[in-house]
């Protein structure tokens, strides 16, 4: 039996067996959760403007030393909710989810996914190479803002915590690489992305380069005239 679940669903033990007394759900074609200009309003713009402003400005480190086992487990499950946070990003990113059986909800094999770079549907199959699960801010431009600095413990959280994950189109995260807002923009959800950012950027107390904060303060101020 395959499980379909709602948009951003995780069933555990204690829930499955309500589940699968009845009906799969399904969230058809709703909006995904991840469309990043959604819930972008003036208080949001504000408070990321705020955030920037007191961010400390400084120029990329080297780099020396990065690598990613530097950040820990892969997709450790942080949040100890039984399932890995790759998983629950793609669920998080999706309009309709079908999982693999056994996994209790867990493991996605399909979804749709509005990706929130480029805004258009993806239809991911597990095993396929269409979605990527982006780390908004990073991990080897975080290394040079900061986490160079941290325990692998703060690295790991920072790697796996969901406010830095994004399920998105791949060839739109392999063009992003892991250059920063001042050399590369999505094209679709600007304004949510760079609030994003800016809020990875505050959580973290990750500082901000110059040319960076530019660039930032330049979308922000376009965002605003949008409203």
């Amino acid at each position: 039996m395959v499980l379909v679940l709602g948009a951003g669903a995780y069933v555990g033990t204690s829930g499955l067996e309500d589940l699968l007394s009845g009906p799969a759900q399904s969230s058809g074609s709703s909006q995904s959760s991840t469309d990043l200009d959604e819930d972008v309003d003036a208080d949001a713009l504000f408070g990321a403007s705020s955030e920037l402003e007191a961010l400390t400005i400084a120029e990329l480190g080297s780099g020396d030393g990065y690598d990613r086992d530097q950040y820990g487990q892969r997709w450790a499950d942080i949040d100890r909710n039984g399932c890995d946070q790759r998983n629950d990003a793609l669920r998080a990113g999706a309009a309709e989810v079908t999982t693999k059986p056994g996994t209790h909800g867990c493991v996605v094999l399909e979804a749709t996914i509005e990706d929130p770079y480029t805004g258009t549907t993806i239809d991911f199959v597990k095993g396929e190479n269409t979605v990527d699960i982006d780390h908004v801010v990073p991990l080897s431009r975080a290394w040079q803002q900061g986490a160079s600095s941290w325990p692998e413990e703060r690295r790991e959280e920072f790697a796996n915590t969901s406010g830095n994950l994004l399920a998105v189109d791949a060839s739109a995260n392999r063009s992003k690489g892991d250059r920063g807002p001042e050399e590369w923009m999505p094209d679709a959800g600007r304004c949510g992305y760079v609030v994003q950012w800016i809020d990875v950027k505050a959580e973290f107390e990750l500082s901000v380069s110059a040319a960076e904060k530019s660039a930032l303060e330049d979308e922000l101020d376009e965002c605003e005239g949008s409203l």
